[in-house]
């Protein structure tokens, strides 16, 4: 590997992450008890806005996010070639590829950290419904064998506020969906998954809420 490859990320992780670490004090909640964060995991967060990387990046202080991000984000070769070197992934969110499909795929079969929003796009209504997840999330679990490790990300109300993260258990989709899974099951486990972001977000209103 180009040893330049990782020095773009870690440069900006120093330089800003730690930074905000110190500034937005983040607290991660675990109703259910800790995750492995070791090895490879596919993380599915809620999307409020376009620096939800960034925050996320405070919910795995020592690991390399490896973050989808979308083609308008590469739309020059000086952008296309930052982004690739903060590790993100180039999709088209109105005809995803099969290219990008395996590069998220080979990137959790290297034991990498990929950060996917599986609401398909960042959610600026109002309120905090959680909308239907794309299922191809599944798909990559099964395929790569990574487990899910479900995120919620509070919305801060004042700027000054603690940033808070709600981390549900690791989800192994592999043995939920077997050997050959068939396109009700993969539906229907998207559903799960959607389900447990919704009860992680439950969890924050109904215990932490108003907290500091």
């Amino acid at each position: 590997m180009n040893p330049f490859y990782n020095f773009c990320y870690d440069f900006i992780y120093i330089t800003g992450v730690l930074p905000a670490l110190v500034w937005l004090r983040p607290k991660i909640h675990y109703p259910f008890g800790k995750p492995c964060k070791k090895g490879a995991l596919l993380v599915l967060a809620n999307h409020h806005t376009n620096i939800d990387p960034i925050l996320i990046q405070l919910a795995f202080p020592f690991r390399r996010l490896n973050s989808i991000a979308t083609k308008d984000l590469f739309d020059t070769p000086a952008k296309a070639r930052f982004f690739e070197l903060v590790h993100c992934i180039k999709i088209d969110k109105e005809n995803f590829s099969l290219s990008s499909f395996h590069e998220i795929v080979q990137r959790l079969e290297q034991k990498k950290l990929v950060l996917i929003f599986p609401e398909g796009g960042v959610h600026t209504q109002s309120g905090n419904d959680i909308k239907t997840f794309k299922s191809g999330v599944v798909l990559m679990a099964h395929r790569s064998g990574a487990p899910v490790i479900p995120l919620y990300v509070v919305k801060k109300q004042k700027w000054y506020q603690r940033q808070h993260f709600v981390m549900g258990q690791a989800i192994d989709v592999k043995t939920i969906l077997g050997k050959i899974p068939t396109m009700d099951a993969i539906d229907a486990t998207s559903n799960l998954l959607r389900d447990k972001e919704i009860e992680l977000r439950t969890y924050y209103e109904n215990n932490r809420k108003g907290a500091s």
